[in-house]
């Protein structure tokens, strides 16, 4: 992996031993919020024997080798050249650990860096850092073998502790003994007790797993787990259901890998034991995790230091907008009607003008639709599902989408009704800014948007009235009507 960003859209790829999974990701490039263009994973289990032999499993250390021969060669077909790879908990600990090591250096050429508990800690948070900069809580990352706490404070890494508590070592105890041996280890963990009421960020496939059967149950109406929010007294509830499940009852659960069912109960004891000292006052799941603070340890601080949606929401307009990025500009130009917005609500609304071209190669008659499911259910991180939801809304509203579109209700169960009318104001102005400047930029500039007491109007110079039309003043007065005000246009000098 590079020590710096010369070429920065090399694609990077990243091999990941785990106790109980080997996955391969391949990014998009060393940027501040790479998407993965290739994301595969296979349950080997080499992990499953640590407990009772001290030793790798055999037939998942056959089929490890063998997932990443083919792992590495996938990885240089696609251009992203030699992964870099690294061993967790498992590797680390087993007696057979070097050893394995050494016959996949043997087999794949490949050399696996084999991570330290506190490294494991600090590269987990820094995945969860990228997608939430100013993360401030505890998050947890749980996998086959291990369980990684670590305190954020703001976006800052404090306290950090591995505990031998993976999914895969509480399989075959009984719910009371699954209990003693996570209190243990939670009890040697002094600073827990100091961190009540605040976040909780949970990190790895089996908590995924639990948050997808959660989505499941109360129908909800997006299937995205990054950044799915419960309370703790939900999170309570559902650990405390899914670790006292037997197996068949768990297999009729919709949704559950088969090949997790096992570690499943230990992955909620876990979940409802940590839960039951640092009393969250919320617990957010989130995708990234190790591999992507493996990406993030070489980037500049003033890459690492972008808005990870805005930086995604810029990558994609270059690549895929009729003029590049221009949100700035609509962003600029739209201001003067949203001077009582937040901070936050200024970000999604320049999130929108990003990817207000997101749908002009589709059919007139499927543009509405196809852009608010392309924004909605766009792998994008640093951003909630309520403000997927505005963001997506206010894309429809730019492509002329009516308020009670049925492609729309998912996103407008998420938020309140005032909301939606934001993200309609959002939606037809950037219709009306598009509609003038014919999407070219710097043409807004030459105009100016004024919101008064009693109307909204248009400013331009005289030698720019041909950019005006009839039009253009319907699509001013849509902007109006979402203020109460009247629209007016005003041509003034040369």
């Amino acid at each position: 992996m590079p020590s710096g960003i010369a070429d920065a859209w090399r694609r990077q790829a990243v091999i990941d031993i785990g106790s109980n999974s080997v996955r391969l990701v391949v990014f998009e490039g060393l940027v501040r919020a790479p998407l993965p263009i290739f994301n595969e994973r296979v349950l080997c289990g080499i992990g499953r024997d640590l407990a009772d032999t001290g030793a790798l499993h055999e037939g998942g250390v056959d089929l490890a080798l063998s997932t990443i021969e083919r792992f590495v060669a996938i990885s240089r077909e696609i251009g992203a050249g030699f992964p870099e790879a690294v061993a967790t908990a498992a590797v680390r600990e087993a007696a057979n650990g070097r050893e394995f090591v050494a016959r996949v250096r043997e087999t794949c050429g490949l050399e696996v860096r084999v991570l330290s508990g506190v490294d494991e800690a600090r590269l987990s948070a820094l995945g969860a850092m990228s997608a939430i900069p100013d993360a401030d809580g505890v998050m947890g990352d749980l996998g086959g073998g291990s369980l990684e706490l670590v305190v954020l404070n703001s976006g800052e890494i404090g306290d950090s502790v591995t505990l031998p508590l993976g999914a895969l070592r509480l399989m075959g105890l009984t719910p009371e003994e699954r209990i003693a041996v996570i209190d243990q280890a939670l009890d040697e963990v002094a600073w827990l007790n100091k961190l009540k009421k605040r976040n909780f960020y949970g990190v790895g496939g089996a908590w995924r797993s639990l948050a997808r059967i959660h989505m499941a149950q109360r129908e909800y109406p997006l299937r995205i787990v990054h950044q799915y929010q419960i309370t703790r007294g939900e999170a309570n509830t559902l650990a405390g259901v899914i670790s006292g499940l037997s197996l068949d009852s768990l297999a009729r659960i919709e949704g559950v890998n088969r090949r997790r069912l096992e570690s499943l109960p230990g992955a909620a004891a876990v979940l409802s034991r940590t839960l039951r000292r640092l009393r969250p006052g919320r617990v957010m799941f989130l995708a990234g995790g190790l591999r992507e603070g493996l990406l993030q340890q070489y980037l500049s601080e003033e890459v690492r230091g972008e808005d990870p949606l805005i930086s995604q929401c810029r990558a994609f307009a270059v690549r895929a907008s009729r003029f590049g990025d221009t949100g700035d500009e609509l962003a600029d130009w739209m201001a003067p009607l949203f001077d009582e917005e937040s901070p936050e609500d200024g970000r999604l609304r320049l999130a929108a003008c990003l990817l207000s071209d997101v749908a002009w190669r589709a059919h007139p008659s499927y543009r509405a639709a196809r852009a608010f499911e392309e924004v909605f259910q766009a792998p994008v991180v640093g951003i909630d599902h309520a403000g997927r939801a505005f963001v997506a809304l206010a894309i429809h509203a730019r492509y002329n989408g009516t308020g009670d579109a049925p492609v729309t209700e998912p996103a407008r169960t998420l938020v309140e009704q005032a909301i939606v009318e934001q993200a309609k104001l959002v939606g037809v102005s950037l219709r009306l800014g598009l509609t003038l400047s014919g999407g070219a930029p710097g043409v807004l500039a030459r105009t100016r948007l004024e919101r008064s007491a009693g109307e909204v109007t248009l400013h331009m110079r005289r030698k720019d009235s041909h950019l005006n039309s009839e039009l253009v003043e319907r699509r001013l007065a849509s902007v109006a009507r979402c203020l109460d005000l009247a629209p007016r246009c005003r041509i003034r000098g040369r």
